[in-house]
């Protein structure tokens, strides 16, 4: 890979090309943004570009210095990860000792430190003085998903640049490419706005059955039967110990019923591709404003799951709010009791 192969980031890709063209690189970076969206990627061609025998503003990808960086064996770029919970002072120190003498000719060191917001406060001043004193010649640079985690003087310290999340469609398209089918692909795109953590959805174990299962459940809740309260207490005896997994059935009915909605409007956007039968039927069951009080409660359910509520509470009260929408009349109120 090389730089202007990282998905959806050409902003960034621009900014570190026209450094690297001109010369003007910082001593030191930050990467802010969510999880997934290419920062660990776009340091790691950062430091092949930087070192890179062939090209200049990129990374060739097939010289030596690319390929023992690629392969992590380059003994000049370095990675620093969080030991446990925390990255610890001794870690920076050993970095320190390491990069006190001068390196080859011609070659640039790079440090990569991850979760840069979980250093203890001993680690984050040593870095400090660190980057305020580099001994050799070199670049850190810092990635974090919480940039308010981090010391004031150590961000004023770094050149901040920004990822912003990616797009739906980025992500299913980078997940097609990589071999995944397009309907799971196109589902846990929308689950998440990283490629990362969108694979890893897209992975888990019975996740398309799940999908399946999410619509027999809206058809179930839409027929105003009690069956769709059995099949709560079903997946709870199922699912009781993960919490997670409840939030993401929850998170898969809201996209179900946005394309319900989509459905009722006309429009062409799709989520759950190949499903266009229950689709039309199910849609027909509902008016536009049933369905948007209907996920404004799968919203409130999903508010509800993450605080100390029990999760069949949650799930049966929203199951007798959508039931109650899908008749055509419903209440303007919130179906869910204020909390606290």
């Amino acid at each position: 890979m090389a730089l202007t192969d990282v998905v959806g980031q050409e902003r960034v890709v621009h900014f570190l090309k026209q450094g690297l063209i001109t010369g003007r690189i910082a001593h030191a970076y930050g990467f802010s943004g969510p999880f997934g969206v290419g920062k660990r990627q776009m340091a790691l061609e950062f430091a092949k570009a930087l070192n890179c025998e062939q090209t200049r503003g990129d990374a060739c990808d097939q010289c030596r210095s690319c390929q023992r960086i690629e392969h992590g064996n380059h003994p000049e770029v370095r990675w620093i990860a969080p030991d446990g919970q925390s990255i610890k002072i001794d870690q920076v120190r050993k970095l320190q000792r390491d990069f006190s003498y001068s390196p080859a000719e011609g070659v640039i060191r790079v440090v990569i430190i991850e979760q840069v917001e979980g250093m203890t406060n001993q680690a984050a001043n040593s870095l400090l003085k660190f980057l305020e004193e580099p001994t050799s010649r070199m670049v850190a640079v810092l990635l974090t998903e919480n940039i308010h985690g981090i010391l004031p003087t150590i961000i004023s310290r770094c050149q901040w640049v920004k990822f912003p999340p990616l797009s739906s469609n980025q992500i299913a398209k980078s997940l097609v490419d990589k071999g995944l089918e397009n309907p799971i692909a196109t589902i846990s795109s929308h689950l998440t706005g990283g490629i990362d953590e969108a694979e890893a959805i897209a992975k888990e174990e019975g996740f398309a059955l799940l999908c399946e299962r999410v619509i027999k459940w809206s058809g179930e809740i839409v027929s105003g039967k009690s069956g769709a309260l059995i099949t709560v207490q079903s997946w709870l005896v199922q699912e009781a110990s993960d919490r997670g997994r409840i939030e993401r059935i929850v998170d898969l009915l809201l996209l179900w019923l946005r394309d319900l909605l989509d459905e009722r409007l006309g429009r062409e956007a799709v989520i759950f591709l190949g499903y266009d039968e229950p689709r039309r039927r199910q849609s027909a069951e509902w008016s536009i404003r049933g369905l948007v009080n209907a996920m404004d409660a799968i919203m409130e359910a999903r508010r509800q799951l993450a605080g100390p509520i029990q999760s069949q509470a949650v799930l049966e009260r929203l199951v007798m709010a959508m039931q109650g929408g899908s008749t055509h009349v419903i209440s303007r109120r919130s179906p869910f009791p204020s909390s606290g």
